[in-house]
Order: C-alpha cells, then structure tokens, then sequence
C-alpha cells in the first residue's frame, strides 16, 4: 500500500511536470514578426508595441543609434552600445526584438539580438540621444556665413586665424582618416583640409552614412583652431572644425 501511494506520487509530480514544461514552451512571444512596413505604415497590432524585425538591412551603424531600410521606408533603431552588439552577428541569420517608440519621432529601442546560436539582451540603462531635425528657416541657417572651401588656402596662417569662431556654411568632400590607430572626418576643399571634431551620435550616424555613399557634406560648422604651422605645411590640415548642423535632403539635422 506506502510502495503504491509513493509510486502515486512519483506518476503525479511527473506528469505535472510535464504539462508545466508545456505550459511553459507554449508561451506566447510577445514581439510579433513583423515587416517595416507593417510595424510603420500599417496597423500591426502589438500589446506594447513589441515587434521582430526578421534580418532587417541595416544602413549604418553608430555607438548607439542605427538606421534599418526596407525599400523606400529609413526608421532609426537604438540602445546602449549597438553598435558593439552587433559587431559579427549580421553576417548570418539573425532578428531584432525592438519596441516601438514615438518620441521625439518614431523609431525602435532595440531589446533583444536574436542569432542562430544566442541571444543578447540590450542594456536600458541611460537615455539614447537621437538627433534632431529642423527646418533650414526654423533652425537659423541664415546665422552662417556662406563659405567656399575650395578657396580657403592652408599655407595663410593670418586667413586661417581670421575664420577662427567664424560660424560658416560649407559644402566639401567628407572621409574618414586614420592618426596613430584612431580613426577621425576629414573635410575637405582644393587647398586645404579641416579635421572634423568629435560629435554626437545623431550627427556622427549621418557622417558615416555620408561617407559610406559618397555624399557630399553641405552643412554649418565653426573653426575652432589652427594647426601648426609646420604640420600644416606637412599635411595640408589647415585646422579643426565643429559640425554645428548638416543638411539632409531638405531638413537639418543637429545632435
């Protein structure tokens, strides 16, 4: 009798098990797989607007912001280091568990990176700056004066230090140089090159971008030093600017 009521106990803690373990795989995944489509332009219905996005194509990364296209549809993605997160897991299968966010703008807070053998969970910790959009009148771009930079000689140093704090709006040739392993812009006219300062996420994604497909830059920026002379002779750097805005399509872009 004690050998068949253990063997009962035995059989039923067993069996609950069992419907726990199906209980539990039968859970429903709370990000719906979606298109970008669907997740912007359609009403893809989603308790706290949690999607998988299935291999989106990613247009560029930077630090923490991302833009992902489909077709003619660009929406910003971001989190706390997403561009280190992602380093190696695009170039097979893999799927981006996001929520829909709508401020300032409509974009996606990564939460999740799913790969074929792991997943990485997002850290939320700290605000995500995204950049700002403006239009030329609103913004001021009127403020700055407009400069050719094609006509701004390197080897005049009483030039140079003439457009020191100068707010100037310029359109160049834009790349990324190397300098004792550290990667920084360069802009570029006929006769002299400026060194791009570091920037915000916002307006360092929008570099890349312009980099990765040859844009050429159009936007405000203020000199803020002069290099030396010697080293100017050298490299044709005739100093250091700061990006202050740069214009996409019709809209400017800060941050």
């Amino acid at each position: 009798m004690v050998k068949r009521t253990v063997l009962n106990v035995v059989i039923g803690a067993l069996l609950a098990s069992v419907f726990m373990a199906c209980g539990e795989s039968a859970e429903v995944d709370p990000y719906m797989t979606v298109t970008l489509q669907q997740a912007t332009r359609e009403q893809a219905v989603s308790k706290g607007f949690k999607y998988k996005l299935q291999n989106p194509e990613i247009l560029v990364l930077h630090r923490n912001l991302g833009l992902v296209r489909e077709g003619d549809i660009v929406e910003f993605i971001g989190a706390r280091s997403l561009e280190d997160r992602l380093v190696g897991k695009m170039d097979g299968s893999f799927e981006l568990a996001v929520v829909k966010e709508f401020s300032p703008y409509v974009h996606f807070k990564v939460e999740k990176i799913y790969t074929e053998t792991d997943t990485t969970f997002m850290t939320q910790a700290g605000a995500i700056v995204y950049p700002t959009f403006w239009d030329p009148t609103d913004y001021g771009v009127d403020g700055f004066e407009e400069k050719d930079i094609d006509a701004i000689p390197y080897n005049r140093t009483g030039t140079l230090r003439g457009l020191v704090d100068t707010k100037m709006r310029v359109q160049g040739k834009l790349t990324v140089e190397k300098e004792e392993g550290r990667s920084y812009y360069m802009l570029h006219g006929d006769n002299a090159k400026f060194r791009v300062a570091d920037t915000g996420d916002g307006i360092g994604l929008f570099l890349k971008l312009f980099v990765k497909n040859n844009y050429l830059f159009e936007g405000g920026v203020i000199m803020t030093s002069v290099e030396d002379y010697g080293e100017r002779m050298k490299s044709k750097i005739a100093g250091t600017v700061e990006i202050q805005y740069l214009k996409y399509g019709d809209r400017v872009i800060t941050g």
